[in-house]
């Protein structure tokens, strides 16, 4: 086996490039840049490049001839620059599976796409399957996770590459490396936004069932398909953060005032994800439990404990 793994220096990449080099896999990582709190080992080979430099790509590929590809690189922070989002996120993945496919010593092809695709919509029920239509509302990142499945899912590739398809919900751990995010927000903000009556629930995946998980498909040579990729469990921000004092906000207000920010690049976030905040999408994982009889070892709650307390002890939190 040896996996190629474009965006290998963000966090899921990062934890996958680390896990299987560790265990002895050749591991060979693309990014934009390298990830400066990992060195990497011997079994781990790092090329800087771009997925929307197809040429680049080729070159990768014919010389290194991965068994599995596992394609991470997308953008998680949204630009101002539409066209060049579109380019990256979508353009950029085209070029990854088209490259996959004209190398014949590829055989596994595990896109990651995110539960944010299903749409963040207040009559939401609890435990979406992957046969739920994909309504992704105004959230760009999941809009773009929509067409590059719809893209992936036409795409006539060759019968032995197997092409499997992850929605995965955000993923939490003591390996995250970046500023910021979801669990710094949940522990060290004073007070936090609460846009609608109902509380919005949420589902963490914790690294190490990300790692189980990934073993058991990157060695699985029969499985293709669309996977939910997320926990059997899910908790509210009041639940997370019982001792936080949540401020009541109207939606549409909270809306204004974070497009306005954006316009005036004052902030990073755009109004869509305030949408995303407000109303809860939970994946069932039932499909990819049953295929490996798996049983999680953190639930959402658990996961977000260990976390808080594990990078605390880190000094990264």
């Amino acid at each position: 086996m040896k996996i190629l793994t474009t965006g290998s220096s963000g966090y899921v990449g990062y934890i996958i490039s680390k896990y299987f080099s560790e265990k002895g896999t050749e591991v060979i990582g693309l990014d934009i840049s390298p990830n400066n709190s990992w060195k990497g080992n011997n079994k781990f080979k790092f090329y800087t490049c771009s997925i929307t430099d197809r040429k680049r790509l080729e070159e990768i590929f014919s010389k290194e001839k991965p068994t599995h590809v596992i394609h991470l690189a997308y953008l998680m922070d949204p630009l101002h620059n539409v066209k060049r989002e579109y380019e990256i996120d979508v353009i950029g993945s085209k070029n990854v599976i088209e490259t996959a496919n004209a190398t014949k010593t590829v055989k596994q092809f595990v896109q990651y796409s995110s539960t944010s695709a299903y749409g963040a919509w207040p009559n939401n029920s609890l435990w979406i399957k992957e046969e739920t239509p994909l309504r992704p509302r105004d959230y760009r990142y999941g809009i773009n996770k929509k067409r590059v499945e719809e893209y992936y899912n036409s795409f006539n590739k060759r019968k032995d590459m197997k092409l499997v398809i992850l929605r995965m919900c955000t993923a939490i751990g003591p390996l995250y490396h970046k500023k910021g995010g979801v669990v710094s927000l949940l522990a060290n903000a004073p007070l936090l936004g609460k846009f609608a009556k109902k509380p919005c629930a949420v589902q963490f995946l914790h690294e190490e069932d990300l790692k189980s998980l990934m073993d058991l498909i990157m060695n699985d040579k029969k499985i293709e398909g669309t996977y939910n990729f997320a926990p059997d469990s899910h908790a509210t921000a009041k639940q997370l953060a019982p001792n936080k004092i949540f401020l009541p906000i109207p939606l549409g207000i909270m809306r204004k005032i974070i497009g306005v920010l954006w316009l005036l690049r004052l902030s990073s976030i755009r109004p869509a994800a305030i949408t995303i905040s407000t109303h809860g999408i939970i994946a069932n994982p039932e499909k990819l439990m049953k295929r490996y009889n798996y049983k999680f070892k953190y639930t959402t709650l658990s996961g977000f404990k260990e976390t808080v307390k594990a990078r605390k002890a880190k000094g990264t939190l």
